[in-house]
């Protein structure tokens, strides 16, 4: 591993999940809103509108990540564009279940922020609170992924895994 690679890789990390984010977002609302008028459901209160956010937004993103995460690859549209791959700490191919808590852990802060936001919608302690600590977690995965130079996060340091360059 090449020390002066160390930094390029957070930068390219944050870049690759950034696009991901991006890329789910314009697939995900054009199609929440083309279902909600095909449907004709309407949610109108705070928990209707988290059911909601659960079937179309949370349910597509962690299958986009988990498959990803388990290809062949290793490596999301992001990663791939950024050229970067998942993989166990041994350089492996990460496995369905690996994938799938990976995947859990690293889309905790989004789900307590969907529950904050409009599941707790009629608990604004409740609400605050959790918001509140949906970003103290994104501050925390943050600081952990710097402190490894882009190599791991908080979601890599649970299921052993670890993103590097890809070879190309």
């Amino acid at each position: 591993m090449e020390t002066g690679n160390k930094p390029r890789i957070l930068i390219r990390r944050i870049g690759a999940f950034l696009t991901d984010i991006l890329l789910l977002f314009v697939v995900i609302v054009p199609a929440s809103f083309l279902l909600l008028w095909v449907t004709g459901y309407m949610p109108r209160t705070g928990p209707e509108i988290w059911h909601w956010l659960l079937l179309t937004a949370s349910l597509p993103a962690w299958l986009y990540f988990i498959l990803c995460d388990h290809s062949a690859r290793g490596a999301t549209v992001g990663k791939r564009l950024f050229k970067l791959r998942a993989v166990t700490t041994a350089s492996e191919r990460i496995s369905l279940g690996r994938a799938l808590v990976r995947t859990a852990v690293k889309l905790i802060p989004w789900e307590v922020t969907h529950v904050s936001g409009f599941g707790l919608a009629n608990q604004p302690a409740l609400q605050t609170a959790g918001l509140i600590a949906a970003y103290g977690l994104i501050f925390a995965y943050l600081i952990v992924l710097a402190i490894s130079r882009g190599r791991r996060s908080v979601h890599d340091l649970v299921v052993r895994t670890e993103v590097q360059s890809r070879q190309t």
